[in-house]
């Protein structure tokens, strides 16, 4: 892994993707939306716990056991029923749909999310590796995809868009044109109404995103701050050469245990809060 003989080089390297169509310079996207720009390794490894969880899925089917249930048949079926309630709650009745995508969502976070608990030089350094069998100078390769902004924002885009689709359903296009006439301040005051109702519409997937997004570039960060404790103190023979790597161990494990804990608890508010969006979506305007 290239340090660029700096804690800030490290540091850099880590925070910078594969991104195919990005800047030669500064391998980032040219401007804050670039369609022309893919972040290779978010996708990769996004795709890969998606196929994870689906090979999760399919041997819980294979050995599904009424009379003697596994420890995993048991965690999936105590998820669904507690998903389930949540959406019967929100819901006011059972939507299958969406309690099997608010599943699928805390499922998916939460396997990208727990990637970062891994060693932090691991995945990225088998990266390296590989892309120096072919012939790669440098690569770069960001191990969380959750802790970059394109996967959260890809996630929180797809819920904004199935809102809005609940509130056409549920008021039709006129209602749904209507809601930003007219509410809050009523048909006289219809500018401050389309400009409150826009920011209330957008807050929620922005929020979504960033909470998450700033939650796990956050545990990454820290990691690489720990990981140069020992980085550094190597670089300078001292007395206290071999302290740092006991702390960097120590510091790391205590970190490894509230990161996980921290990864878990932004996949659930991710999906319990796509319930209670989508909850909202569905209602009418005389409700």
């Amino acid at each position: 892994m290239a340090t660029e003989g700096s804690s800030a080089g490290y540091i850099t390297h880590h925070l910078t993707s594969w991104c195919v169509g990005c800047s030669a310079e500064t391998h980032q996207p040219n401007g804050l939306v670039d369609f022309g720009a893919f972040t290779i390794d978010l996708l990769f490894m996004g795709l890969l716990c998606a196929a994870a969880i689906c090979v999760l899925g399919l041997l819980v089917r294979r050995n599904l056991s009424v009379d003697n249930p596994g420890r995993l048949q048991l965690a999936f079926e105590g998820g669904v029923e507690y998903i389930g309630d949540q959406v019967g709650q929100v819901f006011h009745g059972q939507n299958h749909f969406v309690g099997a995508m608010a599943l699928a969502i805390f499922m998916w976070v939460a396997t990208m999310n727990l990637i970062d608990v891994l060693p932090i030089d691991l995945i990225p350094g088998i990266a390296q590796v590989v892309g120096h069998t072919f012939g790669a100078h440098e690569v770069f390769f960001r191990a969380v995809p959750t802790a970059a902004l394109d996967t959260p924002f890809a996630m929180a885009l797809v819920v904004f868009v199935i809102m809005v689709y609940y509130q056409i359903r549920a008021n039709g296009m006129s209602g749904y044109v209507k809601r930003f006439l007219t509410h809050p301040y009523g048909k006289y005051g219809a500018p401050a109404n389309i400009l409150t109702t826009l920011i209330d519409d957008i807050s929620k997937p922005i929020s979504l995103a960033l909470r998450l997004f700033g939650n796990m570039f956050a545990g990454e960060l820290i990691f690489a701050l720990l990981a140069m404790l020992s980085v550094s103190a190597f670089s300078s023979l001292s007395s206290g050469i071999f302290i740092w790597p006991v702390l960097h161990f120590i510091t790391g494990f205590v970190w490894s245990l509230f990161d996980t804990f921290i990864a878990l608890l932004q996949a659930f508010i991710f999906a319990v809060l796509t319930i209670v969006y989508l909850g909202m979506a569905q209602q009418t305007e005389d409700h």
